[in-house]
């Protein structure tokens, strides 16, 4: 998953070699979970398994028009893959979703005509990434600056000693504000005292969020 969710990390073209080679000589199927590709900051490049040949040969690129066109509720994406595995793909598909209502097919159609509304997402997010990131510059949060998506990890290990489940909680009971506890995301439910941020939100309500999360 690149860029990914929730760490926001993005592979380098080493990751993805390093990838190929793990791969190589083997039967494994990659999913390739790209469904952020267009959201990535710092100078950094989305690496698509498709640009590697044996990935390439090996892989179901999946990625959301829902994700780059701020329409998450639409559940509309695709999925690429070379034509032997795409027929069995669609096999499956066919009785999963059968096919997205005509109107929003039509509409993101429309939408992908204008190649600004999704080459431009990278500058758009990391203009809220900046703004959040150094309206808490002075909080008692750490964090890692994220390379892409629109979550950033947060950590409160100089905070509490609460499980990130409990401080999460309490965050929106007592601070109003919703996150996401990490460790729902790990093996084991590793706890590394890390909550997910999103910024995804307007001026308004991201400086009103600083305000709260420098004061704890």
């Amino acid at each position: 998953n690149t860029p990914h969710n929730p760490s926001g990390m993005v592979f380098s073209n080493s990751d993805m070699l390093m990838l190929q080679s793990c791969l190589k000589d083997t039967n494994i199927i990659l999913l390739s979970d790209e469904v952020y590709e267009h959201i990535v900051f710092d100078n950094n490049i989305h690496e698509s398994a498709s640009k590697y040949a044996d990935l390439a040969s090996r892989s179901f690129v999946c990625a959301s028009f829902g994700k780059t066109f701020h329409a998450t509720g639409w559940k509309m994406g695709y999925c690429a893959a070379p034509a032997e595995l795409m027929k069995e793909f669609q096999k499956i598909h066919e009785f999963n979703v059968f096919c997205v209502n005509h109107p929003f097919q039509r509409a993101l159609a429309e939408y992908l005509k204008n190649p600004a509304h999704y080459l431009d997402l990278g500058p758009f997010y990391q203009e809220k990434r900046d703004l959040f990131l150094t309206a808490i510059k002075n909080s008692r949060f750490k964090f890692t600056p994220t390379r892409g998506t629109y979550f950033q990890l947060l950590d409160f290990s100089e905070i509490t000693d609460e499980s990130d489940l409990d401080f999460a909680e309490r965050l929106v009971k007592e601070f109003g504000i919703a996150c996401i506890p990490i460790s729902v995301f790990n093996k084991d439910f590793l706890d590394n005292k890390q909550i997910r941020i999103c910024f995804a939100k307007t001026t308004e309500t991201l400086l009103k969020a600083a305000e709260i999360i420098t004061s704890i």
